[in-house]
């Protein structure tokens, strides 16, 4: 008796896709393979590097995954050292949870190699007895090439320490880009960066205050020095000029409209140089800076008469309420000469008294 016609064409189809998921499969295998093999040996060729840059690094064993449907290789633990040497003065350590190189076949198909560090992580510079330490979790990285990284984290956490009078913020929603060019002649771009943040909180001012902002930017360069080459990036000797080509944000409770930028440069290391401060809708911010008794007696009476001056020409004059303000500061060793300080710091309307 024959099969019914419906049977034989199922049986087939059925292996049919049998043998396509087998196919898939070894495919999927190989490549595993092949990619994973390529993952092992870059993780391995930079601890290598790093080694022989100077640091103490303790890991735990690598091992492989993301079968089938990616491949990686990761640690659980990493710890890292630095000390201090002629040729490198800096302290610096780094401890971290989960480090993964690798990701899904999709993230894998992208441009850059991407680097995952999930769990704590902690890290610290010190240079010249200022100590900076960093904590985040979350972070990624994606190495597009080695002078150029892209990031993005949840949060994280800055605080400064030491020499630095003792300061602690932290963002969300970060992302940005990291551009390095190590062997960058005298005067270029030796490193770069770009970040944005949809929140900061607790941003350090100068006269202990602080303030809440929201839609951070910061994009500064600098610049290599005439003994840059051969020098770590973490050396502060290998840079000649900081370029602050955007540092701007909206202070919080204040509208978008409200906008404080600052620009500028600064020799290196005297830390010599000029700032410019630029805002707009800055009347408001104006009037909240005279009514401070304990942020007035900083002003001198001639800053204070023509910020007054100020506030009355503007209240006359509807269209000078659109124009932005703009203010320069000189630095001298690192500090805005005073008067300047107390502007750049306190206009802001989320300014707090500590």
């Amino acid at each position: 008796m024959a099969r019914p016609f419906f049977t034989v064409r199922y049986g087939r189809s059925a292996l049919v896709l049998i043998a396509v998921l087998a196919i898939s499969a070894a495919l999927d295998t190989i490549f595993w393979l092949r990619t994973v093999h390529r993952l092992d040996a870059t993780a391995r060729t930079a601890l290598t590097t790093v080694r022989e840059n100077g640091w103490r690094v303790e890991t735990t064993p690598l091992h492989r995954g993301g079968w089938p449907l990616g491949a990686w290789v990761e640690l659980d633990r990493l710890n890292g050292t630095h000390s201090a040497s002629a040729a490198s003065p800096y302290d610096a350590g780094w401890a971290g949870e989960k480090i993964r190189l690798g990701g899904s076949w999709l993230s894998l198909l992208h441009a850059g190699l991407p680097l995952s560090l999930t769990g704590h992580q902690a890290g610290r510079l010190v240079v010249n007895e200022n100590v900076l330490t960093v904590l985040t979790s979350g972070l990624q990285i994606r190495f597009n090439n080695p002078e150029n990284l892209v990031f993005s984290a949840p949060r994280l956490q800055l605080a400064f320490s030491g020499r630095w009078p003792d300061r602690q913020f932290s963002a969300q929603t970060l992302s940005g880009r990291l551009i390095r060019f190590p062997a960058g002649r005298p005067d270029a771009t030796r490193l770069g960066l770009i970040a944005h943040a949809a929140t900061v909180n607790g941003f350090p001012l100068p006269y202990g205050l602080s303030s809440d902002l929201r839609n951070a930017r910061l994009a500064i360069a600098l610049t290599a020095s005439k003994s840059a080459p051969g020098l770590s990036l973490l050396d502060p000797t290998s840079y000649g000029r900081l370029i602050l080509q955007d540092a701007s944000a909206t202070p919080v409770p204040a509208s978008p409209d409200n906008r404080i930028t600052l620009t500028g440069a600064l020799a290196l290391p005297e830390q010599n140089g000029t700032l410019t401060l630029t805002m707009t809708h800055w009347q408001e911010l104006a009037s909240r800076l005279l009514d401070r008794p304990e942020i007035e007696s900083h002003l001198a009476p001639d800053l204070q008469a023509a910020l007054q001056k100020l506030l009355q020409k503007a209240s006359g004059i509807p269209t000078m309420k659109e124009r932005p303000f703009s203010l320069s500061m000189p630095v001298v060793n690192g500090q805005i000469l005073p008067d300047a300080q107390v502007v750049s710091a306190l206009l802001s309307q989320g300014f707090r008294a500590p």
